[in-house]
């Protein structure tokens, strides 16, 4: 498999487990009191939507052969390792019931994952410090964004309330 073509199925996968977590997170997260009213479904949605198109770009730059977008793409993918882990299996196991997203993580995101690193060594695009960068990098730019973006999509949905299903009013 081509590089690019890495690429692009590392962001299928991202879709698809993003898909997963939209559709089904919200109702799993209002049945756990622990995880209830955090979000709203919309803003969550939003996030996601906002996260899939930033990795979209990535990978594009990543396929045209920028090496600052191949290592943030290996960052990514770090970031992702640590996602199927945390939050995904530690609350399949805590809660005892399947957490949404756990599936398309571990079986998707995680192979995936592991191919992006793997093929950016042998390329020799990345290095031991340049992939920790990245990834530390990666993981910032997500911590800061995740609240934003939950910010901006509560303002879209107040704004904008036909874009929600809970909104047609």
């Amino acid at each position: 498999m081509t590089p690019a073509a890495l690429y692009w199925l590392f962001a299928l996968a991202f879709t698809v487990h993003n898909i997963e977590e939209g559709l089904f997170l919200p109702a799993y997260t209002a049945a756990v009191p622990r995880l209830a009213g955090k979000v709203t479904p919309f803003a969550f949605r939003f996030a996601l939507v906002a996260l899939t198109g930033l990795l979209y770009g990535v990978v594009a730059f990543a396929e045209a052969g920028s090496r600052p977008a191949i290592e943030l793409l290996a960052g990514a993918a770090i970031v992702m390792v640590a996602n199927a882990v945390i939050p995904h299996l530690m609350l399949t196991v805590a809660f005892r019931r399947y957490a949404p997203g756990t599936g398309t993580a571990l079986g998707l995101m995680l192979p995936l994952s592991l191919l992006v690193v793997i093929d950016g060594f042998a390329a020799g695009l990345l290095t031991g410090r340049s992939l920790l960068v990245a990834a530390v990098t990666v993981a910032a730019v997500v911590v800061v964004a995740i609240p934003l973006l939950f910010w901006a999509g509560r303002l879209v949905e107040r704004r904008l309330p036909w874009l929600s299903a809970g909104g047609a009013a």
